[in-house]
């Protein structure tokens, strides 16, 4: 069970990278709209997936606290053009 735990997490941490680096790719001034529109969708497949209201709140509140310090992490350290921090 705990296996299937960490390939969870492997594939969450995966899907956060990649809409992190979608994130970076785009206009600084468009990136928190791309943030909150794929932690809204996270929401909205969390409860199609059986979560209630507030446990998919918190995982919405998640996906956008985690891709905000991602995006700033990855661009400190230079993002996709090799690190120019």
């Amino acid at each position: 069970m705990s296996e299937s735990r960490e390939g969870r997490a492997e594939r969450l941490l995966g899907q956060l990278h990649r809409w992190a680096m979608e994130a970076i790719e785009l206009p600084r001034e468009q990136r928190d709209a791309y943030i909150i529109e794929v932690a809204t969708q996270y929401y909205d497949d969390a409860v199609k997936n059986g979560l209630n209201g507030a446990q998919a709140e918190e995982w919405r509140e998640n996906i956008d606290d985690w891709l905000h310090s991602l995006v700033e992490a990855i661009e400190t350290s230079g993002g996709a053009t090799g690190g120019h921090a």
